[in-house]
């Protein structure tokens, strides 16, 4: 026997019905401490959109529209990274690292760091790269921090610009070569790497990898110095005398 158009139509209000009331309820299980765009985000990582998730662990991270929370940025972040979502798993490694909002942890950091950078994000391959290089989270091995900056310098990124040229100028996992480390510390200091350009004043002013050039150091320091670097301010004064 057909079913009567009488019987569809109760079917599909019985259904709005549903939805509405998974809705209410999603919406009243909504902490009363979030607030504006959080709200929402709340209930669509309820759900387990991704992007949603991520939403959520900055609101919790920066205190915007939530309370300041590390845990609960940590456990976001973490649902979210668990899925693959690149952004998560930097921001989540970038927390373990600096131990601001949660304890410090080198080992977690340095797992995340590692996720993020297989998937060419450049500055969680930095980050892998000093875990490497400082031993911190994994066992120390300079020439991998070499590899991982290297693959963040090749993106064009400033900050595996200027590690890598570190690793030239102390001859740490490569062959040390001051020339070449002058012209990674110049691109990354091109780009407004602080330390770069103190690095690049320093070589110009010792004559290390390059001929010694005192006003270019003095450009160089004056440009770190301009960004409050204290070392770059202080040999900027001595290099004046």
């Amino acid at each position: 026997m057909k079913k009567s158009v009488l019987s569809q139509i109760v079917a599909c209000l019985a259904l709005v019905m549903l939805f509405t009331t998974s809705v209410e309820a999603q919406m009243s299980n909504i902490p009363s401490t979030l607030s504006g765009k959080a709200r929402e985000y709340f209930v669509g990582a309820q759900q387990g959109d991704v992007f949603s998730q991520l939403a959520l662990a900055v609101c919790y991270q920066n205190g915007e529209g939530a309370p300041q929370d590390g845990n609960q940025a940590v456990y976001w972040y973490q649902k979210a990274a668990e899925k693959g979502n690149v952004i998560a798993q930097y921001n989540l490694a970038d927390i373990y690292d600096e131990g601001v909002i949660v304890p410090r942890n080198y080992e977690l950091a340095a797992f995340w760091y590692e996720r993020a950078a297989a998937q060419g994000d450049a500055l969680a391959q930095c980050g892998l790269g000093s875990c490497y290089f400082n031993g911190e989270g994994m066992t120390q091995d300079y020439k991998k921090a070499f590899a991982w900056f290297e693959k963040a310098a090749n993106q064009g990124n400033a900050v595996g610009q200027r590690c890598l040229a570190i690793c030239y100028d102390e001859g740490k996992g490569v062959k040390k070569n001051q020339k070449k480390a002058v012209e990674l510390y110049k691109k990354a200091a091109e780009q407004g790497d602080v330390v770069a350009q103190y690095n690049l004043g320093i070589s110009y002013r010792d004559g290390q990898g390059v001929k010694k050039d005192k006003n270019k150091a003095a450009e160089w320091l004056g440009k770190a110095a301009a960004q409050g670097d204290e070392d770059a301010q202080k040999a900027l004064q001595e290099l004046r005398k």
